[in-house]
């Protein structure tokens, strides 16, 4: 019961958090995306390595887009963009931004990076 709860409540944030670009597009019922131009690329790139129910979490400007993604091609071995870096960040920039955030809805606006706690050093085995 919990985790039907945990997955309508993604569900809800995700289509909450669009309200103003799903105002001129639908949203997809399976992964949650505004049907906005741009949005299979990012349905494709993303949702092959996670859910795209994490995408309106991590909000930000093309700048901080193209650092989260380039921290995953880094770290978590994520393929290169490519030719669809532009089309990938247009679409993220466009519809998952800060000001599209509804203060109404939300009660703060996601932490700084700096504000975030430290992640867990990784212990060698002995």
């Amino acid at each position: 019961m919990k985790k039907h709860l945990h997955i309508l409540a993604l569900l809800l944030t995700t289509s909450t958090f669009g309200v103003i670009a799903t105002e001129q597009y639908p949203i997809d019922k399976t992964t949650g995306l505004i049907m906005a131009p741009g949005w299979e690329i990012v349905k494709n790139q993303c949702n092959a390595c996670h859910t795209s129910l994490i995408i309106p979490q991590n909000v930000g400007d093309r700048k901080i887009w193209r650092e989260t993604i380039q921290w995953m091609i880094d770290t978590q071995g994520l393929w290169d963009l490519n030719e669809t870096w532009d089309p990938v960040l247009d679409y993220l920039e466009t519809y998952y931004n800060e000001s599209g955030i509804d203060m109404k809805i939300f009660r703060r606006k996601p932490l700084n990076a700096a504000q975030m706690p430290p992640l867990p050093e990784k212990k060698e085995p002995q």
